[in-house]
Order: C-alpha cells, then structure tokens, then sequence
C-alpha cells in the first residue's frame, strides 16, 4: 500500500488530534502548559489539539497527514513565523480552551509563543509546530517522507525551516536531515533546543 501525503481537513481533526495527543502527552513542553496532576490531563491535552487544529485550518496554515490508505499515521504541522490568527478564530480558540482547559493553559501558550518567537532566525521561515507519527509504524518512513514534503514546501517559497524540540535524542536525527542547533533555551523548567536548516 502507498504512503500519501495530503493536507488535513476539518474532518481528520479529531484523527490527528488524537495522535498527536499519543505522540506528545508527555512532552515536557506540552506538560508545562496544563496544570499539575490534573485527573483530566490526556483528555485537556486532546481538547487543545483539537482546537488549535481548528484555529490553524481556519487560518489556512499547513497541516499534512501521512495516510496508508484510509488510516492516518503521521502528521505535520507548518505555519509561517508571520503567521497571527484572525481575531475571530483566536476568540474561538481562547473560549474553547478556556471552556475545557482553564485560564493557565491559555496563559501559558501565549507566553510560550512570545518567547519563541524571539529565537525565529529569518523572517521567511517556516515553523514546524509539531511532527508526529503513529507508534505502531515507526520505523516505515513516514517522518522522513514528511520531512521531505516540508522541505519541497520550503524550496518552493524560498523559506528555511525552523523547528524546537524538548528532547536532546532528537537533535541528532534533526542533525542528520539537514538541521543544525541554533540555541537553547529554558522556559521554567523546559529546556528547548532550537534547531534550523537555513544558513
């Protein structure tokens, strides 16, 4: 069967919501924008991905699925270091959150978006936000396919890619696709490595 590469819509949010909550519930960076041992936490965690989707379909940014078929097994989200919300969909994403989520999660993506947003490297840069692949089929290529179609994207609009991760094993599969650390930085208690393939 045959790896396709196609965007996301409305109707596979709650698809790649759900994996990329597998992929990242316990992601230190992820963590730190929820409460502490909250009961609720996989499921608070599920509901920002869903919302933050939306909000970034809505605002055209983009977010590729990797499918076998009918099945989503990998996915990639790409948004522009001059990309800002429309007021509406912020308003919506910000109730939605508030609603499920709480006031802190709200606060602590904001800050955490201001702060990055200072180690962005070139003003046409592509952002990946977050890659993720289904645990059951790692190892079959989908993350570097992925990669590959972000890379063609960013040829294609002259752009470099800038990435951070919160794991130090992952620099060095960054490193061998092209991506090279840039800095580091903490924010409370996550230490982020800033990684990008531009010059």
């Amino acid at each position: 069967m045959k790896l396709n590469i196609k965007n996301i819509g409305t109707r596979d949010i709650y698809l790649a919501s759900e994996l990329l909550t597998r992929n990242f519930v316990s992601d230190r960076g992820v963590m730190m924008l929820f409460k502490e041992n909250d009961a609720k936490y996989t499921e608070k965690v599920n509901h920002w991905f869903r919302a933050t989707l939306k909000m970034l379909i809505d605002n055209k940014q983009i977010i590729k699925g990797a499918f076998w078929g009918d099945e989503l097994v990998g996915v990639s989200i790409v948004t522009h270091a001059s990309y800002k919300p429309s007021i509406l969909s912020l308003l919506k994403w910000s109730y939605s959150v508030f609603m499920t989520c709480g006031m802190k999660t709200i606060r602590q993506s904001a800050k955490h978006d201001h702060s990055r947003r200072k180690t962005f490297t070139d003003k046409n840069q592509l952002i990946l936000e977050f890659i993720a692949v289904n645990q059951e089929h790692r190892g079959k290529g989908i993350g570097k396919k992925l990669f590959e179609n972000l890379a063609a994207l960013a040829n294609s609009k002259n752009a470099s890619v800038w990435l951070e991760t919160t794991k130090d094993y992952n620099i060095e599969i960054f490193n061998k696709m092209g991506y090279r650390l840039v800095d580091t930085r903490n924010e409370e208690t996550v230490s982020y490595y800033v990684m990008t393939n531009g010059k």
